[in-house]
């Protein structure tokens, strides 16, 4: 039977700061995607010819509040943690893998790091909960935030307390206040943690209330021995915690904000990764201070969907790079009312679509400031219809 946790005067002073902090959110400006909208269709073009890119522009008018939105410094930040649930033998990889890879975006040699610089994007990369002493990578470049030495496996106990999740979140809202700070323009979201996928899958799965099977797919790779492990060791934790009980399905969907915040947090708590629960920060963290935050694949989805259900105007600043081939993304971006515009069956990670999506960016804003208007051609506009 599901019931709201109960919470110590910790968790309270930091649900208190963190609810204080989403109560900022507001909209974005319809006049000025208005705006955006109006200058597109004076460019010597078809009407809505480059489609999605088009609507994102008038998001980012919306956003920045200018009919000429400054995309020019860009930050993809990646959030590295492990998760407990690995030791049931849900992944291809072991958790080794995570630091592993950590360190190769430090040095530079890691797909994300390659891929940001041949962008033009900065890359920060956070330490947030990865299981290892290793100290050295923070010499190399990695900024240790780390809040436990990975989640703890959540068959056997909650991944994580409800404190910790609350100050990844903060994490999160935080960076994206420094970043802004330092001009940063657009923020790509990235991640690296085995097992994030069962993670990701088993949070979907219990927020949506869809059957396990339709949300949860291979990962990095699994055999349909794996698979089908992965798959009941999810619907074990959704049982364990009660989160197909009625009095959970209905907190999450509550008009009482204080209610269905609690419910999302506890649900992230309890079956969630450190990585999750930062990204999720920082989605936060762009509606707040009003920067545009780029999806990257589902695991960074999920976070920008537990925004959504914390503060729905928080989905206003978000923008999707790629449909990942995991089976819940379409899903969720129906959910969000956002369409991404790379379709290339990508499973990557690490931010890589942020990191593809940019350069298009870039090529559209030059169409979008520096192509001939009809009045400059004198020739007639065309006529909306539609």
């Amino acid at each position: 039977m599901y019931r709201l946790p109960d919470l110590t005067m910790i968790q309270s002073d930091l649900l208190l700061e963190f609810e204080n902090l989403t109560a900022l959110v507001t909209p974005t400006s319809q006049s000025h995607r208005q705006l955006a909208k109006k200058h597109w269709d004076s460019i010597a073009k078809p009407l809505d010819s480059l489609g999605e890119f088009e609507k994102i522009f008038q998001k980012l008018s919306a956003i920045y509040e200018s009919e000429i939105p400054d995309i020019s410094n860009k930050c993809i930040t990646v959030m590295c943690a492990d998760n407990g649930i690995v030791k049931e033998g849900i992944s291809q990889s072991d958790k080794d893998v995570t630091l592993a890879v950590a360190k190769s975006m430090a040095l530079g040699t890691s797909s994300i790091a390659v891929l940001s610089k041949a962008a033009g994007s900065e890359m920060m990369v956070f330490d947030m909960g990865i299981d290892s002493f290793d100290t050295e990578i923070y010499s190399l470049g990695v900024i240790n935030h780390k809040l436990m030495h990975g989640t703890n496996n959540f068959i056997k106990e909650k991944a994580m307390p409800l404190d910790i999740t609350l100050r990844a979140l903060l994490t999160g809202i935080s960076t994206v206040r420094e970043l802004k700070d330092n001009k940063t323009k657009i923020i790509g979201t990235g991640e690296m943690g085995i097992g994030n996928t069962t993670t990701s899958s088993a949070l979907s799965a219990a927020i949506l209330n869809l059957p396990v099977e339709d949300v949860t797919g291979r990962g990095a790779g699994l055999d349909d021995i794996k698979l089908n492990k992965k798959i009941d060791i999810i619907k074990e934790g959704i049982e364990k915690y009660g989160f197909r009980d009625k009095l959970f399905l209905d907190s999450i969907k509550s008009e009482d904000k204080s209610v269905r915040v609690l419910a999302v947090l506890d649900l992230l708590s309890s079956l969630g990764g450190l990585d999750i629960a930062t990204l999720t920060g920082i989605f936060i963290g762009g509606s707040i201070y009003k920067l545009p935050i780029v999806i990257d694949g589902v695991i960074s989805e999920v976070a920008a969907l537990f925004a959504y259900f914390i503060n729905p105007l928080c989905k206003e600043y978000m923008i999707a790079s790629h449909l990942s081939r995991e089976p819940v993304a379409s899903i969720i971006f129906d959910i969000l009312g956002l369409r991404p515009v790379i379709d290339a069956s990508l499973a990557l990670g690490e931010g890589s679509g942020c990191a593809m999506l940019f350069p298009l960016l870039d090529m559209v804003l030059e169409i979008y400031t520096k192509n001939a208007s009809f009045s400059d051609i004198k020739i007639e506009e065309y006529k909306r219809f539609v």
